[in-house]
């Protein structure tokens, strides 16, 4: 799995996301990215692990901050201060810590979210990955052949399909990420499988693919179907 996404983490708080003790990261905006994302250290130059972005919540008011300590560590003598504007909880899961810390390079002007575009660092974390994260979800990289090897194993994956025929696959990678949702809030996942979970829980689901000219654009489903009434109506 390759990640290109990061986040920059102060101290204390990225050591306790890492031992697992903190599972909301405690922002001032809302974020649409989904899925993993690296993990830095701030001031450190490195990349420490990984984590999940699941969802965001929020705005907390300063009882249900207090209410929900146990899962950000954030205490009062911290969010009781009047500037205190850190009120939208990030959740997360799967924390790993990288046995090795990774160096990366990074861009100016880069303090929240930076992209991961160094080869070197990239393919360092994801040898990391691979041998401590072996369930983890492995991206497919774009080919009009993929989608069917993709699903060989389970016919049965229910995907969406828009009035042009095409449906939602791994063939809707474009650099490492696949986009999904309504224009304007599109969220961009690295895993197919949490994209496909994103676009099911859309009362209709909308994401961007390749049209027969190499162009990207969204689409909205029409239906949804199996690999195999897919196959049958194509044949």
């Amino acid at each position: 799995m390759i990640v290109r996404k990061a986040l920059i983490i102060d101290s204390p708080w990225i050591e306790k996301i890492l031992t697992g003790e903190k599972t909301w990261e405690m922002r001032s905006t809302r974020a649409t990215h989904r899925g993993p994302f690296a993990l830095i250290q701030k001031g450190s130059g490195q990349v420490k692990g990984i984590a999940h972005l699941d969802s965001v919540s929020g705005p907390y008011s300063n009882a249900e901050i207090g209410q929900f300590f146990h899962k950000h560590h954030v205490g009062p003598s911290i969010y009781e201060q009047a500037d205190y504007k850190w009120r939208y909880a990030w959740e997360l899961s799967q924390a790993n810590k990288l046995k090795q810390p990774v160096d990366y390079r990074h861009k100016n002007g880069a303090v929240t979210w930076v992209d991961l575009d160094d080869d070197d660092a990239t393919h360092a974390i994801a040898i990391q990955l691979g041998a401590e994260i072996k369930n983890a979800p492995v991206d497919i990289p774009p080919s009009t052949s993929l989608a069917k090897k993709h699903f060989s194993s389970n016919h049965s994956t229910m995907v969406p399909v828009a009035k042009d025929g095409s449906f939602f696959s791994p063939t809707c990678n474009r650099s490492g990420t696949f986009t999904v949702g309504e224009k304007g809030n599109e969220v961009r996942f690295n895993s197919f499988s949490e994209a496909l979970k994103y676009l099911q829980k859309m009362p209709t689901a909308k994401w961007r693919r390749p049209n027969s000219n190499g162009n990207w654009g969204i689409v909205s489903a029409r239906e949804w179907q199996t690999m195999d009434e897919i196959e049958a109506i194509k044949q």
